[in-house]
């Protein structure tokens, strides 16, 4: 990531080409009114730890953000520009001329609006005001239709072997194309992540598969309220099919139900985030994912997954077009704001879009950022589905990124009678990606999203010869997982049995060099010395010589310990501690 490039990011803002500022339809046109200061401090300007700015940055701030941003900042510096809030006054000045403020942005410094051609002439004479520019026709894929079949590709049901700790159902085929038993097999589930989904709405208090999800927030940033699910009565009233891609795409990311859908990281926890409206097209859903992003990073999102790629607006909203070139990692609001909550420690998985192997490239934002997981889908063979939107980037990145399955994805029907469908999309392998993303994380909490990235791309089946159909590749979440070393799992089971306690935990590395290798460290209450014992493997994990599950008998009063590996140069790992 080049560090640089987002110290001045909001300035980037400064730079963008004006573009035309009348529509043909209605001489109104959307636009971003950018500050010049935020109460004196300017773009880019540093925000040290002794000024009095840095405590109001932090104020918004919760303290599993600040935990994230400590994986990449200092104590001193993880307070930034984009942290400190708007001068309330331009804003007000702004709503007082009659303007209708459609958002506010910390991170871009300004608001967007619909404005006339004369309002726009009254901007420019503000002193505070330090550019105007008309915010471009966006690519969006169609969401009306959550469960396009195409008959040349055929579900590949598969029952789960006996291996397995789960029973995945019809969705075990996805999770095999990417290899996430194996990980669950380890223990490896997803907890201690949070992940934030941004979709047009989610109908998870309704359906079995979510009956067990932890949702820490959730917030409809187009009626600002905070209900995700679908209603009526509001300002902008739901139709009948909104929600239904959210409570899609949020099933094959984090749903649970044995024997019929599991996710790869169901024991994470979530944000979700209700940005896009399913009946009308028009600018303000790239406000509302701005929004989001801000909203999910200030509450310490580990991961933000989103499947929006946009397409096209009704009129009069239809002109102002994004070309090709647009689409260089620094141009669209959606972009802007994924790099940015990419530079901040999140890890932001976007789709690709559904738009076909193009010429030029069908991409699209927030795909095209050069820090976004860019995510394209194969079908359940592993070949690269049509409709898979493909790269690069203008300015010359390998997108997409990785590749998932993304063709008969088994997912939860929005409705009654808690139904299951098979869909097809970028939109389903963005959220699988992204939940192998949570699993990485879950083993290796200490990662930044860059490193996070990384496991993904460089154990993906193409990581030698990346290209712009299937990126880096097909992701392997097991090799992903064991990327940046040995792992434990997410929890320890004991078992009592009158005087003595089965203890057990599950492990894996890419190179054991035996089966005595894992080792507990045990000792009494009132003991002052540890003692040591060698684990019994007692399940293994497939295509891994001695991983799986370990176990070993102690005393019921030997109750403090902990874990040890020692790979063949000699080197200790320590794992779970009680």
């Amino acid at each position: 990531m080049n560090l640089k490039k987002y110290l001045f990011l909001a300035a980037v803002l400064l730079l963008l080409a004006p573009a035309a500022f009348a529509q043909k339809d209605s001489g109104i046109v959307k636009c971003w009114i950018v500050f010049a200061d935020k109460d004196g401090f300017k773009p880019g300007e540093s925000i040290t730890h002794l000024m009095a700015a840095y405590n109001t940055g932090l104020a918004h701030l919760t303290e599993r953000a600040v935990q994230r941003r400590l994986k990449i900042f200092s104590k001193e510096d993880v307070v930034k520009f984009c942290d400190l809030p708007l001068n309330n006054s331009y804003v007000e000045n702004i709503s007082d001329m009659g303007i209708n403020i459609i958002a506010k942005s910390r991170w871009l410094n300004g608001v967007s609006a619909y404005v006339t051609p004369a309002q726009i002439e009254q901007l420019k004479k503000l002193d505070f005001v330090s550019r105007i520019f008309a915010v471009k026709k966006l690519y969006k894929q169609d969401i009306k239709n959550t469960s396009p079949m195409y008959s040349e590709y055929l579900p590949l049901i598969s029952l789960a072997d006996s291996l397995n700790r789960y029973d995945y159902g019809k969705s075990y085929t996805q999770m095999n194309l990417v290899n996430v038993p194996p990980v669950h097999n380890l223990g490896i589930t997803g907890r201690g992540v949070l992940v934030a989904s941004f979709d047009d709405g989610f109908e998870w208090r309704t359906h079995e598969v979510f009956s067990k999800m932890n949702v820490l927030g959730e917030y409809d940033f187009i009626n600002e309220d905070g209900n995700t699910a679908r209603e009526k009565v509001q300002k902008y009233e739901d139709i009948e099919s909104q929600g239904g891609h959210g409570t899609a795409t949020l099933s094959s990311l984090g749903g649970f139900k044995e024997g019929r859908l599991i996710g790869p990281a169901f024991n994470s926890d979530f944000l979700l985030a209700k940005t896009e409206y399913s009946a009308t097209e028009t600018p303000m859903e790239e406000d509302y994912w701005l929004e989001a992003a801000e909203w999910a990073e200030s509450q310490g999102a580990d991961i933000i997954t989103s499947s929006l790629v946009y397409k096209g607006y009704d009129k009069p909203y239809d002109l102002n077009s994004y070309t090709y070139n647009d689409f260089d990692g620094n141009t669209a609001i959606t972009t802007i704001a994924g790099d940015m909550a990419a530079y901040l420690g999140v890890v932001v998985c976007n789709a690709m879009g559904n738009y076909n192997q193009t010429e030029p490239p069908s991409i699209g934002s927030a795909a095209d950022g050069d820090s976004v997981i860019g995510v394209g889908a194969v079908n359940t063979n592993g070949k690269i589905a049509g409709f898979s939107s493909n790269g690069p980037s203008s300015d010359g990145n390998i997108k997409p990124d990785v590749v998932a399955p993304g063709v008969s994805v088994y997912v939860a029907k929005m409705g009654d009678n808690n139904r299951y469908e098979f869909s097809n999309g970028t939109s389903f392998a963005t959220p699988i990606t992204a939940g192998v993303c949570a699993l990485i994380l879950s083993a290796h909490p200490e990662l930044n999203a860059m490193q996070v990235r990384d496991a993904l791309r460089n154990t993906a089946d193409n990581s030698l010869t990346p290209n712009n159909v299937y990126g880096y590749g097909i992701i392997n979440a097991l090799k992903a997982v064991l990327y940046f070393g040995p792992v434990w799992s997410n929890e320890v089971t004991v078992s009592v049995n009158g005087s003595s306690a089965k203890i057990s935990v599950s492990f894996a590395a890419n190179d054991i060099p035996n089966g005595e290798s894992v080792v507990i460290h045990y000792k009494t209450k009132s003991g002052s010395k540890y003692k040591t014992k060698t684990m019994t493997l007692v399940k293994s994990i497939k295509d891994l010589n001695y991983a799986g599950e370990y176990e070993v008998e102690l005393k019921t009063d030997e109750t403090d310990y902990y874990f040890t590996y020692t790979d063949k140069a000699g080197k200790e790992f320590t794992g779970f501690k009680k």
